[in-house]
C-alpha cells in the first residue's frame, strides 16, 4: 500500500488547481458562440456585441428581365465582365417586329396623306358656299344649292377629324412598334458585374423571363442577426470589425447604419447546421463595410465596437 504524504498531496492538489484555472483562462472560439455569450464572456470584453451576418449590397442581386419574349439572337457580355450602366448585354430576335413597324410606317404615310387631302378640301367646299349665300342674297341663287354646298361643307369637316384620328392611332402603332424594337435590346439598368446567365443563344426566353443576374455596383454592406439581449447596446454610427467565419484572417471595419424594429428568424446561419441553435429573437442590424474585399453571400462575424471607438 502506497502512502501519500501531506506534502505530496498538496503538491499534487495545486497541480490539478492550476490546470484547471490555465482551462479557465484559455481563449475561446467566438465563432462558435451565441451572441448573448460571447458579449458576456468577461466584463472587460473589448466588443460591446458580437452577432453573425452575411454579406449583401443594397437591394441585393439585381435580376435583369427581358420586357418581351423571343429568341435569344447573341450575348454581349459573359459571367464575370463588368459593365456599365446602359450597356448593351443581349439581343432578342426582333424581325417581326421590325416588319410590324414597317407595315405601321406605311399605314402612316397614307393616313397622312388622305388627311392633307382633306384638309385642303374643307377651305374649297367653304368658299364655295361663302359665294353661293352671296348670290342667293343678290337674288342670283337658288336656296337649293346653298343647301347642298353646306352639306357638303360638314361632310368633309367630319371626315377631317375622322381621318385625324385615324391618323393618330397609326401613330400610336408606329411609337409601340419602336418601342417594342428598342425593347429587343436589353441594356444594363445599373453598373455592375454580370454574375451569372440563364440562358443561351437559340433558347426561346418568355416576357419578363431572368435573363441574367447582376451584381450591382456600390459598397458592401452586412446584415446582420442582433441577439435580443445586445439590442441596447449597439447604436447607430458605431464601428464594427466584421471577419469570416469560415476564413478568419483580415479583420474589415464597418459601420452601423440602421437596426430593426421587427423581431424575426435569423437569416444569417443556414438551417441545416445543426450546430447552430435557432432564435427567432433577433433583429436585422445593417452595417456598412470600409472596403470591398469581402465578397456577397460570404458569411461573417460581426464584433461591435464600444461607443467611443474610432477604428
Amino acid at each position: 500500500m502506497t502512502t501519500v504524504t501531506p506534502l505530496r498531496a498538496c503538491s499534487h492538489a495545486c497541480t490539478i488547481l492550476a490546470m484547471a484555472m490555465l482551462a479557465a483562462c484559455a481563449p475561446q472560439d467566438e465563432s462558435i458562440l451565441s451572441p448573448a455569450e460571447a458579449a458576456a464572456s468577461a466584463p472587460e470584453a473589448r466588443f460591446v456585441a458580437i452577432a453573425r451576418g452575411r454579406v449583401d449590397v443594397p437591394g441585393g442581386l439585381l435580376s435583369v428581365a427581358s420586357p418581351q419574349g423571343g429568341l435569344i439572337q447573341n450575348w454581349s457580355v459573359q459571367p464575370g465582365d463588368v459593365v456599365r450602366k446602359g450597356q448593351v448585354l443581349a439581343q432578342i430576335d426582333a424581325r417581326e417586329t421590325r416588319h410590324l413597324l414597317e407595315q405601321a410606317k406605311a399605314e402612316q404615310g397614307l393616313a397622312a396623306a388622305q388627311l392633307d387631302a382633306l384638309r385642303a378640301r374643307v377651305p374649297a367646299a367653304r368658299a364655295r358656299l361663302e359665294r353661293l349665300q352671296q348670290a342667293q342674297a343678290a337674288g342670283a341663287g337658288s336656296g337649293q344649292a346653298v343647301d347642298d354646298a353646306r352639306a357638303v361643307l360638314s361632310d368633309a369637316e367630319k371626315q377631317l377629324v375622322v381621318q385625324r384620328s385615324a391618323l393618330a392611332v397609326v401613330q400610336q402603332r408606329v411609337a409601340q412598334a419602336n418601342q417594342m424594337l428598342a425593347a429587343a435590346t436589353i441594356r444594363a439598368p445599373v453598373a455592375g458585374r454580370v454574375v451569372q446567365r440563364t440562358t443561351q443563344v437559340g433558347e426561346y426566353i418568355a416576357a419578363y423571363g431572368v435573363l441574367l443576374s447582376l451584381l450591382p455596383e456600390g459598397p458592401r454592406i452586412v446584415r446582420a442577426d442582433l441577439n435580443e439581449s445586445l439590442i441596447a447596446r449597439v447604436k447607430v454610427g458605431m464601428r464594427a470589425e466584421v471577419v469570416s467565419v469560415a476564413e478568419g484572417g483580415a479583420v474589415n471595419g464597418a459601420r452601423v447604419l440602421s437596426i430593426g424594429d421587427v423581431f424575426g428568424p435569423p437569416r444569417s446561419v443556414d438551417t441545416a447546421d445543426s450546430e447552430v441553435i435557432l432564435d427567432a429573437r433577433v433583429v436585422e442590424c445593417l452595417l456598412q463595410l470600409d472596403s470591398s474585399e469581402l465578397r456577397v453571400g460570404q458569411r461573417v462575424l460581426v464584433r461591435f465596437l464600444p461607443a467611443d471607438a474610432v477604428k
